[in-house]
């Protein structure tokens, strides 16, 4: 799989990085990247804003990053996801933490502001997040907006919660009347809280009656990249076909060219493994003519091939000119049996060379149980016969130079060399075993040893 790359720029100088991962996490999205010398950046989004980066050796055990990628929607690269992130700017520069605060306060509510404020603890020191949080409370509590002021309270209370402005109001007659109607979930109320609600949902996300609400609220707020993060967790936990159908739906509707292949092997990766899902990345690997892929896949399914399929692999494997040695072994199998179907003037010769590529790594026993779906096939027989053949005679002593010669057949000279050396010291005024080991050595290229042996059969026909 491709290596995802970001560009990063600081004043003048501009670097690219190899993304590790991207997780979406609440209203949050966060890049983790290396540079050439395995520094490690972070790479913050606001829903799908850019905020800035930062470097960093390790991040604290309670951070908003380390909650993100333990509770989020963790991706790994290639992902159509992290596409969409990184594509949204050229290159992300580095501001100044001040700044980007002055900034946020602009173009979001005060609540908000401090919510990204603290996404940023590991990187800024948490009493100097905690004091600017502070400083948006008093300026809402300045211009009587208790209600956001109540607000921003609780993002200081999960940012820090033995902070003494937690203290001083917690008990405040002016916020306890919003306690009890955040407590009996107000829904008009709330309604005007998206920060709390989807805080609250969030957590309970496998639930489905949280789920649907999660998903109205991002439907809302024109959150589409969300609603796809959150349908790929739904869809692994509730393995449906419905689930499955509604991603698709969200894709087609609202990702038109997303590369579909890189998202469905992240949803086969993480557990998935229902049928759909199986014919959907097959069919997928097969538009992208990825052969080893489709047989790897294959095999390890002992996937049935529906007619357009065969047919379609077969004329990927003409196009691509494979050979058996290059494939797994079960995949092999179904392309061997799709050529027998379609009566593919190849197929015996296939089979062939398969026998021949598996008869370096494997045992004989092995490879007849490989063929036995293959054994209704009539074409196929002459060459079955001959692997029943070895099994049957690869102990006998007598039976070693047919042994060989079978061997011979399916182009494996050191098996064929082992078996007429045996033959030789059991019929030793035999010529015959001592012609096929000139032979041998002479396919091997190893002209000394042909020779030798050439010399001795000719010296062996004279006596006789």
């Amino acid at each position: 799989m491709s290596i995802q790359a970001v560009n990063i720029k600081d004043k003048q100088q501009s670097l690219q990085l190899e993304i590790r991962r991207m997780t979406v996490y609440k209203q949050s999205k966060i890049i983790e990247a290396t540079d050439e010398h395995d520094q490690i950046y972070y790479i913050f989004f606001h829903k799908e804003q850019y905020l800035n980066y930062v470097t960093s050796k390790k991040i604290t055990k309670r951070s908003h990053v380390k909650d993100a990628f333990e509770k989020g929607v963790t991706l790994s690269p290639p992902h159509p996801l992290i596409e969409m992130v990184v594509s949204s700017l050229p290159h992300f520069k580095k501001q100044n933490f001040n700044d980007l605060f002055k900034k946020l306060q602009q173009q979001y509510t005060f609540q908000e502001t401090a919510l990204i404020a603290s996404y940023f603890e590991s990187f800024i020191k948490k009493e100097k997040l905690a004091a600017f949080i502070q400083t948006l409370f008093y300026k809402d509590r300045r211009d009587g907006k208790l209600l956001s002021c109540y607000r921003i309270l609780h993002i200081l209370k999960d940012f820090a919660p033995n902070h003494s402005l937690i203290s001083t109001f917690s008990g405040d007659l002016q916020f306890t009347k919003y306690d009890e109607r955040y407590k009996n979930g107000d829904e008009t109320f709330l309604a005007k809280d998206p920060v709390h609600v989807e805080k609250r949902l969030y957590s309970n996300k496998h639930h489905d009656l949280s789920f649907q609400k999660l998903t109205a609220l991002y439907k809302e707020q024109s959150r589409w990249l969300d609603i796809i993060a959150i349908y790929i967790t739904r869809v692994v936990h509730t393995q449906t076909q419905k689930d499955y159908h509604i991603l698709h739906s969200l894709i087609d509707e609202h990702f038109i060219g997303m590369n579909r292949l890189h998202l469905l092997e992240d949803l086969y990766t993480r557990g998935l493994e229902f049928e759909p899902l199986k014919q959907d990345l097959l069919n997928l690997y097969m538009e992208d003519e990825k052969l080893e892929e489709v047989l790897t896949f294959i095999g390890k399914h002992e996937l049935t091939l529906q007619p357009s399929q065969s047919q379609r692999l077969i004329k990927i494997v003409k196009q691509q000119e494979i050979t058996a040695d290059a494939t797994p072994p079960e995949g092999l199998r179904k392309l061997i049996m799709a050529l027998f179907e379609s009566k593919d003037d190849q197929a015996a010769d296939f089979l062939h060379q398969a026998i021949t590529s598996l008869l370096n790594e494997r045992d004989l026993s092995y490879i007849q149980e490989w063929t036995q779906p293959l054994r209704n096939i009539s074409l196929a027989k002459p060459i079955l016969q001959k692997v029943d053949e070895m099994n049957r005679i690869v102990e006998d002593p007598n039976e070693q130079r047919r042994l060989g010669e079978l061997y011979h057949y399916f182009h494996n000279p050191e098996q064929a060399i082992e078996c007429m050396s045996w033959d030789m010291e059991l019929r030793e005024e035999d010529p015959k075993p001592v012609q096929w080991l000139a032979k041998l050595y002479s396919e091997l290229g190893m002209e000394e040893e042909h020779r030798a042996y050439q010399q001795l059969y000719i010296d062996m026909v004279k006596r006789s």
